[in-house]
């Protein structure tokens, strides 16, 4: 049976998310910036930022004052950085560093999740795909980084994610600043689809109601019958046309078409299909998978 993330959707209940923040560990760190300040950037931001994670470096950072003063959901956690590579660590009040394991293991445990950080960061498989294939439990990756716009490797990890559903795993795609300094705030974000408290957040997240942006809103989505459909258009733009590339098993294209909607039939053979909307302008949307339960399993419980 095809799962469909997205058949339970409130179109009034998007909300806007970064869960990868550098803030408040003060000069010459990587959190030179202050929490207010930085929080304050974020929601003066066009249709503001509603959901916050501090992640700093192997550090966890009370958000409970900030989240009454800003009036933001906020939610704990941490960037597990030593040993390397990284990975953040969400929905947690404990910091682990041990082994990846154990810490993806010990933020499940507390109700959170873990997503692989900037997997192409430095240099191609900076997390190794033999490494990945080690580790389970872990919710997703960062399909898109941004401060990997200023670093050396690819911003864009999409060929790591389907690597990983290629070996049987649904994951889900992320989309975070990794915000350090001003130029790199609000690069890429998730549309999360629930209320607007850290429990629903979370919630939605394991169940995979997101969807990861550059600039561009997801319109309707549909699986009905085998046929996939969906539309996406600009924030405040008359533009409405795009490029729609249905992606399935080993990253393989298996339709692109251009226009105000796109749609693909699926033939039953496909593990998953992932879509990605360009727009004319450079703008993206990348939808998680639609993908068949009997040869993917969700790694996050739900």
């Amino acid at each position: 049976m095809y799962i469909n993330p997205y058949e339970e959707i409130n179109d009034k209940l998007w909300l806007k998310a970064n869960f990868h923040v550098h803030a408040g560990t003060g000069p010459n760190t990587c959190g030179v910036n202050e929490i207010d300040d930085v929080l304050l950037a974020y929601k003066d931001k066009p249709s503001g930022y509603s959901v916050i994670s501090i992640s700093n470096h192997d550090l966890l950072t009370d958000t409970s004052s900030y989240a009454k003063r800003h009036a933001m959901t906020l939610i704990n956690g941490y960037e597990f950085t030593e040993p390397g590579p990284h990975m953040i660590c969400i929905g947690t009040d404990k910091v682990v560093l041990d082994s990846h394991q154990t810490a993806i293991e010990d933020c499940k445990a507390h109700g959170g999740f873990t997503v692989l950080c900037h997997p192409n960061w430095r240099f191609k498989e900076y997390w190794p795909h033999n490494k990945i294939d080690e580790l389970s439990g872990f919710a997703g990756i960062e399909i898109i980084n941004g401060i990997v716009f200023r670093n050396p490797g690819s911003e864009l990890a999409t060929d790591t994610w389907d690597y990983i559903l290629n070996s049987g795993r649904a994951v889900w795609g992320f989309g975070n600043d990794d915000f350090h300094i001003w130029r790199d705030i609000a690069r890429c974000w998730n549309l999360i689809n629930c209320e607007n408290n850290p429990e629903a957040v979370i919630n939605a997240i394991k169940h995979c109601r997101f969807y990861v942006s550059t600039g561009l809103i997801l319109g309707d989505f549909s699986f009905l019958n085998g046929k996939l459909r969906l539309s996406a258009h600009g924030f405040e733009t008359y533009v409405n046309e795009n490029l729609y590339t249905f992606i399935g098993d080993n990253g393989k294209i298996l339709a692109e078409q251009y226009g105000d909607h796109g749609e693909y039939n699926l033939v039953g053979s496909e593990s998953y299909v992932r879509v990605r909307v360009l727009s004319d302008y450079g703008s993206m949307l990348w939808t998680q998978p639609v993908y068949d339960d009997n040869k993917l399993k969700a790694e996050v419980q739900q």
